[in-house]
């Protein structure tokens, strides 16, 4: 197990990856998946389709906030736009769900916040990390998420750490089922796409930032329609 490509960036490099539009696309499109299964199709193939494609969406984010919280030049700054989308997503994502919780993007800005008071001993950092960790357990998929952003981190520096969300996280976080398999093989596939040499390609800024809580929007306004 080889992550070259991983490590080759210092924390404050400006080129990125080239494996990064491609998870990126793919952690948009699986997450798609999920959400148009679960809130807007029903059906046996939509309900598959959310158990095992859409499991590859959270392990994707949690590994790219982890990528970007340890390389970004200002991590703070990266942490404060996870939140700004965390609180323009929780709206249509309430409504959507039906009970209070929160969007996962307030456990993302947790993580990114924690990183940001390591890298830079940053006191506002350190308080907005540790409250919004304090709440994970109100927020989607609970405590896990922030324990597999945390074991992402360890893994970009020691290749060893990937046998955790590999093997351990998927069973804490969906019990032996095929929602467990699923997860797995995503981060049996983010896995292989961050340590290949993939062609550059990029894809749109708005796409990668806002796609989020805009897809919560539009699908909250499709079911009013409907």
């Amino acid at each position: 197990m080889t992550t070259t490509t991983l490590t080759a960036a210092p924390p404050l490099a400006r080129s990125l990856p080239t494996w990064l539009p491609l998870v990126q696309g793919l952690a948009i499109a699986t997450m798609a998946v999920d959400h148009v299964s679960l809130w807007l199709v029903s059906g046996d193939l939509p309900a598959l389709l959310r158990l095992t494609l859409g499991r590859f969406a959270l392990p994707m984010f949690c590994f790219m906030v982890a990528w970007h919280a340890l390389h970004s030049t200002n991590a703070r700054r990266y942490a404060d736009r996870i939140l700004f989308i965390a609180l323009a997503a929780q709206l249509p994502f309430l409504a959507l769900r039906g009970e209070v919780l929160g969007n996962i993007c307030f456990t993302l800005a947790a993580a990114a916040y924690l990183v940001a008071y390591h890298r830079h001993r940053d006191p506002v950092a350190l308080v907005a990390g540790v409250l919004l960790a304090g709440f994970t357990w109100l927020n989607e998929y609970g405590p896990l998420a922030l324990g597999l952003i945390v074991a992402f981190m360890l893994a970009i520096r020691w290749p060893i750490a990937w046998l955790v969300p590999l093997l351990v996280w998927p069973v804490l976080q969906y019990g032996p089922s095929l929602s467990a398999v699923s997860a797995f093989l995503g981060v049996a596939l983010l896995l292989a796409l961050v340590t290949t040499c993939l062609p550059p390609m990029r894809l749109p800024r708005p796409l990668t930032r806002w796609f989020y809580p805009a897809h919560l929007w539009l699908i909250y306004l499709l079911r009013g329609l409907a």
